[in-house]
């Protein structure tokens, strides 16, 4: 759904005119629901993995501490890295992530393997130990552009254009919109936002593929080891 059709339907249902165009008009109603839209779906790319807007970014590791600027690393408006998605494709190992607490003390008792240890710090990617120059690391991450032009390969965070399409869960961009507008109306918008939590959290829950649970493996990862297949076994 483009930015143009979101906000007709949304003057549609809440009784305004429908407008011929958005981006670029000087009525001030407008030009407020606009903004209004861009805050709801800047907060909402905030509430979760959202798969239509993860990405995949690789990156060939330099022989140096500083691998560079995140966002560099990953190009398409960087927001964070989803967690336990950091790989080294030649070791065929997970880089472990680590807090600033943890990597002062690894620096401290200078602590260097045996797996890469690496972290975010001043908008770097650090590594600890020192990485092989020619690594491929790769990496799932939430971009903060939830909106794509229309020419189907420029990500945005802004619109630029009515014919730009939401990324979004269209539905739920509607009802944000919606209790947002009447919040800065002045007007009773408690039930609004309450269907709209409910339903972003339900979004949320069933948004892209989920992995089934198993309680009696806590561990999901593959990682190296002995596999023994299933089966029964003579025990003494």
């Amino acid at each position: 759904m483009t930015m143009l059709t979101v906000v007709q339907r949304f003057c549609t249902r809440t009784g305004l005119t429908s407008p011929a165009t958005v981006y670029g008009t000087t009525d001030p109603q407008i030009r407020q629901i606009l903004a209004l839209l861009e805050e709801e779906g800047s907060d909402l790319s905030k509430r979760g993995d959202w798969n239509e807007i993860t990405f995949e970014a690789t990156h060939t590791t330099t022989a140096v501490e500083d691998q560079g600027a995140i966002t560099t690393i990953a190009s398409n408006g960087f927001n964070y890295i989803k967690n336990g998605t950091i790989w080294d494709r030649d070791l065929r190992l997970p880089v472990y992530v680590i807090d600033g607490e943890n990597w002062q003390a690894a620096k401290a008792m200078n602590l260097t393997g045996p797996r890469y240890q690496a972290r975010i710090r001043g908008g770097k990617l650090i590594s600890n130990p020192v990485p092989t120059a020619g690594h491929t690391w790769a990496f799932e991450y939430i971009s903060k552009n939830w909106i794509l032009g229309a020419d189907g390969s420029t990500y945005k965070q802004y619109f630029t254009l009515d014919t730009d399409t939401i990324l979004l869960p269209e539905s739920i961009v509607l009802m944000g919109l919606r209790w947002r507008w009447k919040k800065e109306k002045g007007l009773d918008y408690a039930e609004d936002f309450r269907t709209y939590e409910d339903q972003v959290k339900d979004s949320l829950s069933r948004n892209g593929m989920k992995q089934t649970l198993n309680m009696g493996n806590p561990s999901s990862v593959v990682s190296p080891g002995v596999v023994v297949p299933l089966g029964s076994w003579i025990t003494p």
